[in-house]
């Protein structure tokens, strides 16, 4: 039998991959792929010598043909991503993505940049005219206002268009790609045969879901070594260039604060965003401090804890059952569809979909994008997971969140290419409701009032991550961003900024951890 980390690799490479096919291409250096890019070229050149100009009189039938485009182009872009996403080695890939996004974002800022920012100038009159004169514009709204509303913020056409063609090339989408490339190839040593040579998605399923205090300690101490060094130095470029990027363009383009653009982007005022920050200080950071203290006790008494570290904030409680075994891929499925189906057939039907046609990248195996996400890429073709599933029970609600990511998106198609994909806070809606509904039925099932307290508590580490942690992320890009304003800064201020703000959410040490 396989031994150590070759056991682990095994099991994951077991699991189930996503299926592209539907894309139409063999692989990414398919030929067709070149002819559908030249194809899209010339129709947005098409499209910008038969509208450009003519808004006022003809805004149904540009837009209509805007969509269709922003389709063929979007399935190209999205396919080319998800293949270079479960093969972050892959330099080939690598400069065959390059390749294309190189095209595509030539064909926007040559063809298509004009079309959203004259649609964002045009004069109400007008507009309000067409909307009279062709009733079929209405189902476009969504998306007008949303151009319309980014009317303040636009720069010229020229500026536009030379922003849009240098983005693969410049700024901060390679310095990002090339972190999340150098992150995929890190490896850890977690102090056993089995876990000696894993990759950062198992390390931290692993952290997240043992109850052996010692272990988690091993395993953060280990994912903090192995993330100094070269590593810190990639990141802090990395995190430079966003910062810097988004820095000019918040000056140039006149927004009123650091998070106005985003939340535009989200339809959201500046001024419910500023009352949800506070709101989580004042409220969610005692009641999390209050919630740490207690899950403390409890350790203390079922793990016999004396020292409660940051490695066991995520801890499971041993309480209930003791059944310490990995979830297998087909359970978490069934624990997902049976919820999704005590809330309703037709959202489980989506869900057996998504499993049954491939469209779910399983394993958490190495050179593969970090973390978990729902693409919905565009409709016909979508939606597409990954997943860095690893057998936890955190696993099966990230099964659960993003595929309440994935029948939003089916539910939400109808609407075009243009308007389907929500805010993210709708979007985050549609996915907690979806992990929700699963826990549930779960806590319903639960054979008995220790199972639930440890399901509970489980539970409640989520939402604290998902509030408290996540607000605590958001001020150290605060202080982050502040103090690039000054010039760019090394990695040691930004540990320096990051304790800053674990002190401010979390504590001071001593106090709770």
């Amino acid at each position: 039998a396989p031994s150590g980390a070759a056991q682990v690799v095994k099991v994951a490479a077991d699991l189930p991959r996503w299926d592209l096919s539907r894309f139409g291409f063999a692989s990414p250096f398919d030929p067709k792929l070149d002819a559908q890019i030249a194809e899209v070229t010339a129709r947005a050149a098409r499209f910008k010598a038969s509208f450009e100009g003519k808004l006022e009189s003809e805004l149904l039938a540009a837009v209509t043909e805007y969509q269709e485009i922003a389709t063929q182009q979007g399935a190209l872009r999205c396919y080319l991503s998800l293949s270079f996403d479960t093969a972050l080695n892959d330099d080939r890939l690598k400069k065959r993505k390059g390749e294309i996004s190189e095209k595509t974002a030539q064909i926007t800022g040559d063809s298509l940049e004009w079309f959203e920012l004259d649609l964002a100038a045009m004069e109400e009159g007008p507009l309000l005219a067409q909307y009279g004169k062709d009733p079929k514009l209405s189902d476009f709204k969504a998306f007008i206002d949303e151009a319309r509303r980014q009317r303040p913020h636009n720069l010229a056409k020229d500026v536009e268009r030379a922003l849009t063609v240098r983005q693969p090339y410049s700024g901060k989408t390679p310095a990002v790609q090339f972190f999340d490339q150098e992150l995929s190839l890190l490896r850890f040593d977690l102090g056993t045969e089995e876990l000696k040579d894993v990759n950062m998605e198992v390390l931290l399923s692993r952290l997240g879901s043992s109850k052996d205090a010692a272990f988690r300690c091993t395993a953060l101490k280990a994912l903090n070594s192995g993330l100094q060094g070269s590593m810190a130095r990639i990141a802090g470029l990395s995190l430079n260039m966003v910062c810097g990027s988004w820095l000019i363009e918040n000056k140039e383009r006149g927004y009123t604060n650091l998070r106005s653009r985003r939340n535009l982007d989200n339809n959201v005022p500046d001024a419910v965003i500023d009352s949800l920050l506070q709101g989580v200080r004042e409220a969610g950071v005692p009641l999390s401090k209050r919630y740490y203290r207690l899950k403390k006790d409890i350790l203390k008494k079922t793990q016999g804890l004396e020292q409660f570290r940051w490695s066991d904030r995520n801890a499971p409680i041993d309480v209930g059952a003791t059944d310490d075994a990995k979830v297998s891929w087909e359970a978490a499925v069934e624990m997902v569809e049976a919820g999704y189906r005590k809330f309703s057939p037709t959202m489980a039907g989506m869900f057996r979909d998504m499993i049954t046609e491939k469209r779910i990248d399983v394993p958490a195996v190495d050179h593969k994008k970090a973390g978990a996400y729902c693409s919905g890429v565009v409709p016909g073709l979508g939606p597409y997971q990954l997943l860095s599933f690893d057998g936890s029970k955190q696993d099966v609600a990230t099964l659960a969140h993003e595929s309440g990511h994935g029948c939003h998106d089916i539910l939400a198609y109808p609407q075009g290419t243009l308007q389907y994909h929500p805010p993210l806070t709708l979007a985050e809606t549609a996915s907690i409701f979806g992990e929700m509904i699963v826990f549930r039925d779960l806590l319903a099932k639960a054979p008995s009032k220790e199972d639930r307290l440890a399901m509970l508590i489980e539970k409640i580490d989520d939402v604290v991550n998902s509030v408290v942690r996540q607000c605590s992320f958001d001020y150290f890009e605060e202080l982050v961003h502040t103090a690039r304003a000054k010039g760019d800064v090394a990695p040691e201020e930004m540990c320096t900024l990051w304790r800053q703000s674990i002190v401010e959410y979390y504590g001071a040490e001593g106090e709770v951890f």
